[in-house]
């Protein structure tokens, strides 16, 4: 009998272990999507500046695992679908300053366009900043709540 609830306390323990690695892994992809969306703008703004290319010629070019990195959900065909798949990952300010680059990229003349872009890379690196700063007390948050829960569910089993 002692046998059967310590295997049950150690399943239990070991699921803990793999939320908090679960927890972990989220609380780095919202910083890597962060730095794909940095990316992803300042190659528009290259391509925007050097060739005056339409936002859809531009992600057409644009490397396919930059465009995985901002929408880890796969959708990669327009900036709407990219701004979908990494809802997830952001943010309430960095949901509202992309939701605005999407609405106001593409709408205007070429010099507004970098001006734009500038100042979304500028706001976004702040924001990247802060969630950087943040990680590591996330990390032991998320960590520390997964574990506490399994070995006290464990602990409640004896």
């Amino acid at each position: 009998m002692i046998g059967i609830k310590l295997l049950g306390s150690l399943l239990i323990v070991c699921a803990g272990g793999m939320a908090a690695a679960t927890v972990a892994r989220f609380e780095r992809r919202r910083l890597s999507v962060l730095d794909a969306w940095i990316d992803l703008l300042i190659h528009v703004r290259g391509q925007i500046d050097c060739y005056l290319l339409p936002l859809d010629e531009i992600l057409a070019s644009a490397d396919k695992t930059l465009l995985t990195a901002c929408s880890p959900s796969g959708q990669t065909d327009s900036l709407a679908e990219l701004l979908q798949g990494a809802l997830p990952y952001l943010d309430a300010e960095g949901r509202r300053l992309l939701s605005s680059l999407v609405r106001e990229l593409g709408s205007s003349y070429r010099e507004e366009q970098i001006k734009r872009c500038d100042y979304y890379i500028h706001a976004l690196q702040v924001c990247r900043e802060k969630v950087a700063q943040a990680l590591p007390a996330r990390l032991k948050m998320g960590t520390t709540i997964s574990l506490c829960i399994a070995i006290g569910a464990a602990i409640l089993l004896w």
